[in-house]
């Protein structure tokens, strides 16, 4: 029995002295990756108690919104799976303001006492389904202000796969009400739209970080580490996902604002038009009359000797019907002559204020109000406050 064992054990000395050399070729891999995590970690000074509970608090606001078990699985990680999601954190205290500022919005809207956004001033019992431009009558202007004929073409209401997407948004506030109609006109948010993107930044460096960590430790202690980072992935892609509908929905709106301009400006261009039309047919009349009676007055002359005595008369009529003629004519062409220069300046302000657009940030477009009621030399010039050097996507002047 002696030999048997002392055969045995001087079989298996080899194996544990192989796994004791791979064991320790492992830790001299993973060290440079440990120290360089705590060393960038020292900026964070959370503790691993705290860590957790950011986590679970953001896995809570996941949940609410999109139907996940995040907080559950966050709170369910061992000390030494968080332990590497907390090394893998670029920045765990910039990532526990982001979660409490996502929280407390949540709380305000819930409370009332912060209203959230609105892309319009409408009272929402006011709000009716919007109509598209198209179906408008010709010659309308495309407008979203209360009470109007053809508001620009926001996303249908009515259409259930939009529907879906923009139904995650409603629970944490993005949109102050939760009717279609109402909705179908709004943008993301502000506040909430910037703290997911915080978010899921934060997140993708932690997954970035802890991917070749977890890649250098040993089988068993890797399926520890990549546990920790499937739940990280997890609520980093929950969290882009409810980015994106955000961005989307800016984007219909945008895009239907926009339209609305373009053929607004169609619009303006067509009723010009027409108003020339109308005066030059006006002209042509004033041209006709006086041609008649200078036709009526040559047949006057040719009368007998009898009736010179009463054409002097009627030529001294006609000449001071000529003076008002003349006269009439023109005031019209100074009636004319306001009226177009007044259309002219009200045009070019309307095109300033489509440049302006055009060059302001998605999502901070807005009309100056004082451009849908100016009559022409009363019209604000909105590119006036860009500088000497003129506009550019950089240099705007100040935003409405």
């Amino acid at each position: 029995m002696k030999r048997l064992r002392s055969k045995r054990t001087g079989r298996v000395l080899p194996v544990v002295r192989a796994l004791l050399v791979i064991a320790g070729a492992a830790a001299l891999l993973i060290t440079p990756c440990i120290a360089q995590v705590q060393s960038a970690q020292t900026q964070n000074p959370l503790a691993l108690s705290e860590f957790r509970q950011v986590l679970v608090d953001l896995g809570a606001y996941i949940d609410a919104h999109k139907g996940t078990n995040l907080a559950s699985q966050f709170s369910a990680l061992s000390d030494e799976q968080l332990e590497k999601a907390y090394q893998a954190a670029p920045n765990s205290r910039e990532l526990q303001t982001a979660v409490a500022a996502l929280k407390e919005h949540d709380a305000a809207v819930a409370n009332g006492s912060t209203p959230a956004p609105r892309a319009m001033s409408v009272p929402r019992a006011q709000v009716t389904p919007n109509a598209v431009f198209g179906s408008c009558p010709p010659g309308s202007i495309i407008d979203n202000s209360t009470g109007a004929t053809c508001t620009p073409n926001y996303p249908d209401p009515n259409n259930t796969s939009w529907q879906t997407v923009v139904k995650a948004l409603f629970p944490f506030g993005a949109f102050s009400p939760t009717d279609y109609p109402d909705v179908s006109s709004q943008s993301c948010g502000l506040t909430v739209e910037a703290n997911l993107e915080q978010v899921n930044a934060i997140l993708t460096g932690i997954l970035q970080t802890l991917s070749p960590i977890c890649s250098a430790l040993p089988p068993i202690a890797s399926n520890v580490c990549w546990a920790a980072a499937a739940v990280v992935a997890g609520a980093d892609q929950a969290t882009a996902g409810l980015f994106l509908d955000c961005t989307w929905q800016d984007g219909n709106v945008n895009a239907a604002e926009v339209d609305a301009g373009f053929h607004n400006t169609v619009t303006i261009f067509n009723a010009l038009n027409t108003g020339f039309a109308s005066a030059s047919t006006q002209l042509t009349n004033v041209n006709n009359q006086i041609t008649g009676e200078f036709g009526g007055l040559t047949t006057q002359v040719g009368n007998t000797s009898s009736q010179i005595t009463a054409l002097s008369t009627q030529v001294a009529n006609v000449d001071v019907h000529l003076t008002n003629v003349d006269n009439h004519i023109a005031t019209e062409f100074a009636t004319l002559t306001t009226a177009v220069n007044q259309a002219t300046a009200q045009l070019n302000a309307e095109l300033k204020q489509i440049m302006k657009l055009e060059l302001e940030p998605n999502g901070q477009k807005v009309i100056n109000p004082a451009i849908l009621t100016c009559t022409g030399s009363n019209c604000p010039n909105v590119l006036a406050a860009c500088p000497t050097a003129g506009c550019s996507w950089n240099n705007v002047g100040p935003l409405p």
